[in-house]
């Protein structure tokens, strides 16, 4: 369960939106949230790798602390409702946003980060989303991405059942996002109302035909098979998800399968004709140069959707256990099916 909560706080009302939400996600568990300021000095304000001209006069600095100190006490405050019987700490850290918010995950030992994104226009708005993608590359535990303009089903307080897309791939990865979703559900989940979780399986088959009628078959038969085998593993997933519920969380389960090539696009697509609260998805979290080759789906979902999204990185490389039937190649497959041609 969520034990140790770190919401950072930048002094808008958009920020403070995570605090419904935070509050009975560390009830549930009876854990406890941190509030985190980060202070940036005015010398690490400007362009990336630039020398700073003028240092900032520990006078400033303190008075700026102090000013943080005193916003997250009023904060506190502001909030008690929610955060009832919730203990609650307070932390002022300086550096710049991104990293300082990482290391005060480690250092406090946090097991998840709730944060809002988005909800600002222009450079704010690149710099909000510069730091929530940051979170997702490199946190080390689960991270909750609201979004301001979040108004019609938002996940505070949520009077009816919450719908969930978790899009997986059937990859050990992606089913990482399933343990803190199932923990999320049932934190925020209504008494007596069954949340939903959908899992959707988006395959891109590329295609080998040209205009040959043979051809054209041979794909229609290969799709099927693909379409087919991820069936049968959502099939799979939950099954296990319900031995393992069965008695703890009260979930319903939908799947489904498509075929197409755009897979951010079929998620954000799914996720609005399902009317879900959030979308639940993990990552690789690379970066640079790999990063570039290979684009990111969790990256494109994040710069997209309105949802809130709770995204998950393995701290370590997972390791995919070999398959039988995945030694046949499609050439393989294809070729038993010469016949039917």
């Amino acid at each position: 369960m969520f034990q140790r909560i770190i919401v950072p706080l930048d002094g808008s009302r958009r920020a403070e939106r995570a605090i419904p939400v935070a509050a009975p996600l560390a009830r549930a568990s009876q854990g406890s949230i941190v509030f985190l300021r980060v202070v940036v000095p005015r010398h690490d304000v400007g362009f990336y790798g630039a020398e700073p001209a003028v240092g900032v006069l520990p006078s400033q600095l303190e008075s700026t602390i102090s000013e943080a100190d005193q916003y997250l006490s009023s904060v506190a405050t502001m909030f008690r409702d929610y955060l009832t019987g919730i203990k609650i700490e307070t932390e002022v850290e300086t550096g710049s946003v991104a990293s300082t918010i990482l290391s005060t995950v480690r250092f406090e030992h946090g097991d998840l980060i709730v944060l809002c994104s988005h909800g600002e226009t222009g450079l704010k708005r690149w710099v909000l989303r510069s730091i929530a993608l940051q979170a997702v590359r490199h946190s080390p535990v689960p991270v909750l991405i609201l979004n301001e303009r979040d108004t019609v089903r938002p996940l505070e307080e949520p009077t009816h059942p919450l719908h969930v897309l978790v899009p997986l791939d059937g990859s050990m990865l992606a089913e990482t996002a399933l343990p803190p979703v199932l923990q999320l559900v049932a934190a925020l989940s209504s008494k007596g109302k069954e949340g939903t979780l959908h899992l959707l399986r988006v395959i891109d088959v590329p295609s080998r035909s040209g205009t040959m009628r043979g051809q054209t078959r041979i794909d229609t038969l290969l799709r099927e098979h693909e379409r087919q085998e991820a069936q049968k593993y959502l099939d799979a997933v939950v099954k296990r998800l319900q031995e393992e519920a069965e008695g703890t969380i009260h979930l319903s389960f939908t799947t489904l399968v498509i075929i197409r090539p755009d897979v951010p696009g079929t998620i954000l697509q799914e996720a609005e004709k399902w009317q879900c609260d959030l979308i639940a998805l993990a990552t690789h979290g690379r970066s640079g140069l790999m990063r570039a080759l290979m684009g990111s789906v969790t990256e494109r979902v994040v710069g997209h959707t309105t949802l809130p999204l709770l995204v998950t990185r393995p701290l370590k490389p997972i390791v995919e256990p070999e398959k039988i039937e995945d030694v046949r190649d499609d050439e393989q497959i294809l070729s038993s099916w010469v016949g039917l041609l």
